[in-house]
């Protein structure tokens, strides 16, 4: 691999070279295994425990999904590692009180585990993935010259206002020319949505901050903050 490229870089170059994508992965399994090992809270082996393969399976993806705007490839590959075994989990669970959580290496035993205990471990990690993704939300933010704090100063406090500013970044995010303009200027084309729209100058850019957030969560990897749309 080319020494003088970072993590990030190489990343990007491994989406189209097998060679330094086997490489990455194979260099990163222990960070893939303290993840995973972290997550689960007990000792785990490659080649006998599927949370490992889980991981493995989730790097890889992290490395097809990866772009430079997304930050750190480390915190991101983390993010897609714990969905991915969240989901596991998840499919792994039954409807009744106790869940098949994990398997022994030699199959011998089965550890039963209290759902509420499951509950417990899902909603703990799901409030780190959120504070992930906030970190890398207000990181993104920055580069469109903006702030969580200015974000929140300027949220609408009306139903009705929220629901027109999600119609205007569902029309950007759906509209090709639009989102070239965006990407390219880091500004909304106020008189383009005015034209399609119908809508009163003033009236989106009070909104833009807001409209501008929105449009970030819609086209980026913010899985557990689209639920606050």
């Amino acid at each position: 691999m080319e020494k003088n490229k970072s993590l990030d870089e190489m990343v990007l170059v491994a989406k189209d070279d097998i060679h330094i994508r086997n490489t990455l992965i194979e260099q990163y399994k222990p960070f893939i295994a303290s993840i995973i090992q972290n997550k689960t809270g007990r000792y785990i082996e490659y080649g006998i425990d599927e949370e490992l393969s889980i991981g493995l399976i989730a790097f890889n993806e992290a490395i097809d999904k990866y772009e430079k705007d997304k930050g750190s490839f480390l915190t991101f590959s983390k993010i897609v590692i714990s969905r991915r075994l969240i989901d596991y989990q998840r499919k792994n669970s039954n409807h009744g009180n106790n869940v098949i959580l994990y398997n022994d290496d030699v199959a011998k035993d089965i550890d039963l585990v209290d759902r509420k205990s499951l509950d417990i471990y899902r909603i703990k990690n799901e409030n780190e993935l959120r504070q992930l993704e906030i970190i890398e939300f207000k990181k993104e933010l920055l580069t469109w010259g903006l702030d969580f704090t200015k974000l929140v100063e300027h949220s609408p406090k009306h139903k009705r206002t929220r629901r027109l500013y999600k119609k205007i970044a569902t029309l950007i995010v759906s509209d090709c020319e639009l989102m070239n303009y965006i990407h390219n200027n880091k500004r909304l084309p106020v008189q383009k949505i005015t034209e399609k729209m119908k809508i009163h100058r003033k009236k989106i850019e009070r909104g833009r901050i807001y409209i501008i957030a929105l449009i970030i969560i819609k086209m980026g990897d913010y899985e557990y903050l689209k639920e606050y749309l």
